[in-house]
Parts: structure tokens; sequence; C-alpha cells
């Protein structure tokens, strides 16, 4: 069954001029804004058995819906952060999940996702944080490129960003997963799933998907 098409939060790529509610702290920028969502053709309805004897909750038929989709974006760079909620939260609605879970993934090594406060204060605090643990203007092998021998980058050689890699391992995982009831994300008051870019203006890109009943 192909996931349906047009679940699209808007074309508010920066590039388009279109992004609403940019906050910038000292440096770090964040921002709420939607941009393309690309589904992808894999809504899945699978009949599970299972279950022991006593457990009538998981010995019954029961339907696992799993969506998958993507999202591409153009980040400002800079430590900046971007509210991606609502549209985790469209995403779910597509999917058509009640009750499961939604995992929300960034494929990069120089960006995560994370589910924290979207706030003034606290943003600029997280920047002065990371910066003073991971100093852009230190010595890094990464970026020596009279030592360094894989995974070569001519985009990387003329600006470096070992520190950005280490802030990110710093980070730990590179995604969350969120419980999903009643269609709704389970988060609490002042939770906000967010889009973290640790290295310089580029094109990225986010996975989501969601599984449940």
């Amino acid at each position: 069954m192909r996931a349906k098409q047009g679940f699209a939060a808007g074309a508010g790529l920066r590039a388009a001029g279109k992004l609403t509610n940019a906050k910038t702290v000292d440096g770090a920028s964040a921002t709420t804004a939607p941009s393309t969502f690309e589904p992808e053709n894999t809504i899945r309805n699978e009949g599970v058995r299972g279950g022991t004897r006593g457990s009538p909750t998981l010995g019954r038929m029961a339907a696992v819906k799993v969506f998958q989709g993507e999202k591409r974006l153009r980040t400002q760079g800079g430590l900046s952060v971007r509210d991606i909620t609502d549209e985790v939260a469209e995403a779910v609605r597509e999917s058509g999940v009640r009750d499961g879970i939604v995992c929300v993934y960034s494929p990069h090594t120089t960006c995560c996702v994370r589910v924290n406060e979207f706030e003034n204060g606290f943003l600029e605090d997280f920047a002065t944080l990371l910066r003073r643990l991971v100093p852009s203007e230190t010595y890094y092998a990464h970026d020596d490129w009279d030592r360094r021998t894989e995974n070569v980058c001519e985009e990387d050689m003329e600006l470096g960003n070992g520190h950005a890699h280490c802030m990110s391992m710093l980070l730990g995982s590179a995604g969350e997963a969120i419980p999903v009831r009643g269609g709704d994300l389970c988060l609490g008051t002042w939770q906000r799933v967010l889009f973290l870019e640790l290295d310089r203006e580029r094109d990225r890109r986010w996975l989501v998907q969601v599984v449940g009943s």
C-alpha cells in the first residue's frame, strides 16, 4: 500500500525566504520553519500473530502500520536549531497510527535530533556550553590534510569541521524515539523536537518512521 502523497508542511526552505519565527541566540540561530516532506512508499499493514497464554492482548490478531518519510531543508549553520515538532506530529497523523512510536533520525555526522525546550535563554546557554567544551579554533586532526587520508571531501578541505564532529559525539545518538498515544506525541509541557546543525550552512535531511496500530 503506497503512502498518501501530498503530506507537505509547505515549501519553507531558507532559500525560498519563508522561514518563520526565527531566533538568533549569541551566534546560534533557532528556527521554527516548515519544509517539504517526502513520504516514502512504505506504509505497510501486517497481521502480527503472537502472544502468550493468559495474554489476550498479545494473543489476538493485531494490525501494525509502518510509515516512513523524509524531510529536506537548508540549515543556517553555526549551531542553528530548528523546531520540527509540528512536522513530526503531521507525519504521525499521516501514518494513521494511533498508538505506537515515532523515530526521528538525522543521517548526518554533524547534525542530530534532540528533545528539549525551544527557548532563547536555554539555547544561548547551550551554545555557550558547546563552544566552551569544543572550541572551533583549536587544532583538530580531522582537519589536518597533511595527515588525513580517509573519507576525503573537497568541501571539508576548505572549511574544517572537526569541532562539529566532536560536538555531535558528545551529544550522543543521532535521533530520538517518542511514544505516540491516541495519535498524539507524548511530549512534556515544554518539550519540542529539535533539529540541530553543528556545522556550516548545508543541505540536510531528517528521516521519520512511525510504527504502531
